[in-house]
C-alpha cells in the first residue's frame, strides 16, 4: 500500500518506495488445542525452548490489544482509504491472534505453569504504564517496534525448514498462521505512524526502550517458567538452549541484521520483500487443500458457531470502538 508521508519529513520513505499490497484478510481459524495433545516439550523436544515459546505466547493477547488500541487512536487522522482499510483489517487479524493464543495460554496452568495468570497480569500492568506515561504517537512507535520483531521472526519461520520442523505438528499451524499474518500486516502500523507525522528520532528511541523492556519481561517470564519446571539451575539445559538460539542454528543471531536495519533512516518494513513466502504459505495453509482449510472444514458447525458467538469480534467495531 502507499504510505502517507508528510512532505516535511526528509527521511521518510517515498510513496513510490512502498509497494501496494493485496487487501488484508481477517481469517478465523479454530485450532482447539488440548493440553493432552501437545507435549510439554513441543519445540525441538526441548523444555528450555518450549518454555520460551510458552512465554512468547503469554505476552501476545495483551500485547496485541495494545497494538490495536495504538493504531485505533489515530483512526480519524488516516486520510488514505486504502491505509484505513488495512488498519481495520490489522485490528481484526490481531484480535484473532489474541483469541487463539489466549486459548493456549489458558492451558498452561493445566500443564503445570501455575504462574501464567499472574505473569500475564504483570504484562498488562506494564502496558498500562505505557498507556499512562507515553504519548499516543510514542505508543504507536512501540507498536511499530514490536511489529518489526514479530514480522522478522515470522519470515524466518516461514523461510527456514528446520525451524518449522522443530515445532510439534499440533502447534505448528498456530504459529505458521500467526507468522503469515504478521508478515502480511507488517507495514500497517508503520504507515500509520508515518501518516500522522511520526519522526525518526522518536521511532529509534522507542525501539531501544521497547527492546530493553520486551527482552527483560520475556526473560523474567521464561525464568519463572523454568523455575516452576525445576529447570532453572540446569546448566546443561541453559547451555543447549543458548547454543540453539545464538549459535547453531542461531535463531536470534540470524534476526540481528533485520533488527539493526530498523535504525536506518529510510527504513520501511516492505524493504524486505516477503511476497514469495506469503504466496507459498497462504496456499499451503489456506488454499483449497491447505492445512488450516482442512482443519476448519473438519470442525463441526455447532463448534464453529459456539466459538464464533463467544470470541469473534466485530472487526470494524474493534477498530472504531
Amino acid at each position: 500500500m502507499d504510505a502517507v508521508v508528510r512532505d516535511e519529513d526528509p527521511i521518510a520513505p517515498s510513496a513510490a518506495a512502498v509497494p501496494r499490497r493485496a487487501p488484508l484478510k481477517v481469517r478465523r481459524p479454530s485450532f482447539e488445542l488440548d493440553a493432552a495433545d501437545v507435549p510439554e516439550r513441543w519445540w525441538g523436544d526441548d523444555l528450555f525452548l518450549s518454555l520460551f515459546g510458552d512465554a512468547l505466547s503469554l505476552v501476545f493477547p495483551e500485547g496485541e490489544r495494545f497494538f490495536v488500541e495504538s493504531v485505533r487512536r489515530f483512526k480519524d487522522d488516516i486520510d488514505d482509504p486504502e491505509l484505513r482499510a488495512a488498519a481495520i483489517a490489522f485490528a481484526g487479524q490481531e484480535a484473532m491472534h489474541g483469541r487463539e493464543h489466549r486459548a493456549w495460554n489458558d492451558l498452561l496452568v493445566k500443564k503445570g505453569l501455575t504462574d501464567a495468570p499472574e505473569l500475564e497480569a504483570q504484562v498488562k500492568r506494564l502496558l498500562d504504564t505505557g498507556r499512562r506515561v507515553l504519548s499516543p504517537r510514542a505508543q504507536l512507535a512501540v507498536t511499530c517496534a514490536l511489529e518489526h520483531f514479530t514480522a522478522s521472526m515470522a519470515e524466518q519461520l516461514m523461510e527456514i525448514e528446520d525451524d518449522r520442523h522443530d515445532i510439534h505438528p499440533k502447534m505448528r499451524p498456530l504459529w505458521l498462521w500467526h507468522a503469515v499474518e504478521e508478515s502480511e500486516h507488517k507495514a500497517v502500523a508503520f504507515d500509520v505512524y508515518q501518516a500522522v507525522g511520526g519522526t525518526y528520532g522518536l521511532r529509534v528511541a522507542i525501539m531501544l526502550l521497547t527492546t530493553a523492556l520486551f527482552l527483560g519481561k520475556m526473560s523474567h517470564i521464561h525464568v519463572r517458567f523454568l523455575a516452576r519446571k525445576k529447570t532453572l539451575w540446569n546448566a546443561r539445559a541453559w547451555a543447549h538452549g543458548i547454543d540453539h538460539l545464538w549459535r547453531d542454528p542461531g535463531m536470534f543471531r540470524k534476526l540481528l541484521p533485520a533488527y539493526l536495519d530498523y535504525f536506518r533512516p529510510g527504513f520501511h518494513p516492505n524493504d524486505r520483500d516477503a511476497d514469495a513466502l506469503l504466496e507459498l504459505w497462504t496456499d499451503r495453509l489456506f488454499g483449497p487443500n491447505g492445512e488450516i482449510t482442512r482443519r476448519t472444514t473438519a470442525a463441526t458447525p455447532a463448534l464453529r458457531a459456539t466459538r464464533s458467538r463467544r470470541t469473534r469480534p466485530a472487526t470494524r467495531a474493534v477498530f472504531a470502538g
